[in-house]
């Protein structure tokens, strides 16, 4: 009897460890797959947020590109309205050129014109001089 006392506890043990040990394997396997879906988790948010980068830096360059594409169409417009300017503002410079050379012809040709009005009145007064000079003559 007392290799009864003695055999139930290693028993019980035994019976303890083979219980503990599949309960030990079960809960490392457990574990395990945790581990293993925590790292595949951990690596599929990696990889989206690789490609969530990956699209900013694509979207952002598309932005720099749109936005060089604007400022160079916004320097091509400026550009043409400098042009358009100088080019107004050259025909309008011209134009009071014209302007000036014109009036100073007419002020000229007016001057002239003046002098051979006086000129011509000078003539006509020397040819009725001697014509009102005999008329008092003739009339005694």
């Amino acid at each position: 009897m007392k290799k009864i006392y003695l055999l139930i506890p290693l028993l019980a043990l035994l019976a303890f460890g083979l219980g503990y040990g599949g309960f030990a394997r079960q809960r490392q396997r457990e574990e395990a797959e945790l581990k293993a879906r925590a790292d595949a988790d951990h690596a599929a948010a990696l990889r989206q947020e690789a490609a969530e980068g990956e699209q900013a830096v694509r979207a952002a360059l598309a932005a720099q590109a749109q936005h060089k594409q604007q400022l160079a169409e916004q320097a091509a417009r400026d550009h043409a309205d400098q042009t358009d300017s100088q080019a107004a503002l050259t025909a309008l410079q011209r134009k009071l050129a014209e302007t000036r050379d014109e009036q100073a012809f007419l002020q000229r040709f007016n001057a002239q014109a003046e002098a051979n009005r006086r000129n011509l009145e000078g003539v006509l007064r020397k040819l009725a001089a001697p014509a009102t000079a005999a008329a008092p003559a003739a009339q005694p």
